[in-house]
């Protein structure tokens, strides 16, 4: 059974080379219960967001497009961008208050379980950024498949006057 699918619709706003479009998206309501909410890259206001996208529709600047993405692919991106380097802080930080209490004299346990925390922190972060160069973006990055029919709009009629 295939994953279910997440759609957003939104208008390009940067093109980067011929595969990346970052389009301007609205934030759903869907957005307001997602844990992650306050780590979007938001757009000029809070009810908007920035979002790269794998452009195999070839979308352009102002196109308004259809993006997708497996509830598969955004699970396991979310699980290494925010759960991963929860672990390696907790993981370093027991390992730093164990050191201390047991092997390390004159250090402060907790000093050496908040500097082995950042350390493992900083390193699982840098341990995803190596990691992922070797996969290829367009599995886990959101797709544009489909450019949306612009239809005149008001604010069309009142500029261009048709």
């Amino acid at each position: 059974m295939d994953s279910l699918m997440i759609e957003e619709y939104g208008t390009i706003v940067e093109l980067k080379g011929r595969e990346i479009a970052v389009v301007l998206c609205q934030k759903n309501s869907a957005c307001a219960h997602c844990p992650s909410s306050g780590a979007c890259r938001l757009g000029d206001d809070s009810k908007s967001m920035l979002v790269e996208t794998f452009n195999v529709a070839g979308g352009r600047v102002g196109d308004r497009v259809k993006v997708v993405t497996t509830t598969k692919h955004f699970l396991q991106s979310s699980f290494m961008l925010y759960i991963v380097p929860i672990i390696g802080l907790l993981v370093g930080a027991f390992a730093g208050q164990w050191l201390g209490e047991n092997l390390v004299f004159g250090i402060d346990p907790s000093l050496l379980s908040a500097i082995f925390g950042v350390i493992f922190l900083v390193s699982t972060f840098l341990g995803i950024r190596l990691g992922t160069r070797t996969l290829k973006r367009e599995v886990f990055m959101p797709k544009i498949v489909a450019i949306q029919q612009q239809a005149d709009t008001r604010a069309d009629v009142l500029l261009h006057g048709h």
